[in-house]
């Protein structure tokens, strides 16, 4: 999905830092390594973490017989990490993603997009999937007293894309109930 330059969700989730190792020196452009005005040279296997706007097109430009992989091979983000994902894996349900990134699902589709991994796109559509109803759930049943007070420590533990289906499905209820009392 290409990003939409005026959204600001895509604007965030393209601020998320990517691990990245350069496979080239790259000369005046220390500051970005060492955070100092000095201009000085990025060396060949410098580890870095970049924005993903900026590792993106580095990992996928320069790709030749000599640079196979771009001027910086890059790696899963600290979200995708393996205890997150198996903690998805076990119970996606009860998985902290806003304490990982608040982006979690944008991010996970643009890790894909970049690098084709489809073992992480099953499990992070396995995961949506099985919240997607939970919070379906949590959306249509908001008067319910027990899950009134399960309901502030269940948002705060949804990402974005998870807040927005939240919004959607709990406007459609309510819009829905308006229409049904309308029609009696």
């Amino acid at each position: 999905m290409p990003t939409r330059y005026y959204n600001i969700d895509d604007i965030l989730t393209d601020a998320q830092k990517i691990p990245a190792v350069f496979q080239i020196p790259v000369p005046g452009m220390g500051y970005l390594e060492h955070g100092r005005s000095e201009s000085t040279d990025i060396k060949q296997g410098a580890r870095l973490e970049l924005p993903l706007w900026m590792a993106e097109p580095l990992a996928v430009s320069g790709e030749s017989d000599n640079l196979p992989n771009g001027f910086v091979t890059v790696s899963p983000p600290a979200p995708f990490n393996s205890r997150v994902i198996n903690a998805l894996k076990a119970n996606a349900i009860n998985v902290d993603l806003r304490s990982q990134t608040m982006y979690f699902f944008r991010l996970g589709q643009r890790w894909v997009e970049l690098t084709g991994d489809e073992t992480l796109l099953d499990q992070i559509l396995q995961a949506f999937t099985e919240r997607a109803a939970i919070v379906n759930d949590y959306a249509y049943n908001t008067r319910s007293t027990a899950l009134m007070t399960d309901n502030t420590e269940f948002m705060g533990k949804l990402d974005e894309t998870e807040v927005k289906l939240f919004r959607a499905a709990h406007d459609a209820s309510r819009q829905f109930k308006k229409w049904v009392s309308i029609k009696k």
